[in-house]
């Protein structure tokens, strides 16, 4: 099964259509043309950054799990970890959290409660309850799966060279 905030998944599409429809009108349409490479590299520096924010908080956050394992993807690591490694944490009106034997705690990002969980935000995290407390004895001895925490990467990363240039270009004396 998988979890993903759908209104932050919608919201971010969303915004990211718009910020670059914005950055193309105002680089192409208002003033015309940019004059160089450079004006152009610098107006479209910022629209990239804030596409990369949104992608890394909106649109990437998930959670799946399935009979043996729990896959946690949260803006910046990838945690992964056998159902029979996990301990439920309960966190007063904020969410659940999860416990990974060999890492620590976990705040799954996009299973945090916010104000627009409804039925099928419970839905999965009582899916996902219920799926660690059957863990033990549904899964053999032999079927072991080691905790393991991961850096996240992906092409979406290459968002924020424009914005870092742009920043170390405007530092520069």
């Amino acid at each position: 099964m998988r979890y993903r905030n759908r209104f932050v998944f919608s919201a971010s599409i969303v915004l990211v259509a718009v910020m670059a429809a914005v950055a193309i009108y105002f680089l192409f349409f208002d003033s015309g043309a940019p004059r160089d490479a450079w004006e152009a590299f610098l107006a479209l520096s910022l629209p990239c950054g804030v596409i990369w924010v949104l992608i890394r908080i909106g649109i990437t956050p998930s959670v799946e799990w399935d009979d043996a394992e729990v896959k946690v993807c949260d803006p910046f690591f990838v945690y992964r970890a056998g159902l029979d490694k996990v301990r439920l944490l309960g966190r007063e009106g904020g969410g659940g959290a999860l416990e990974l034997d060999g890492i620590g705690v976990v705040v799954p990002w996009s299973m945090t409660r916010s104000i627009f969980d409804g039925r099928r935000a419970n839905r999965a995290r009582r899916d996902l309850r219920h799926a660690v407390l059957r863990a033990p004895e549904a899964m053999g001895a032999d079927a072991a799966i080691p905790a393991t925490r991961i850096l996240r990467y992906g092409w979406f990363d290459t968002l924020v060279v424009p914005l870092l240039s742009a920043f170390v270009w405007a530092l520069l004396p």
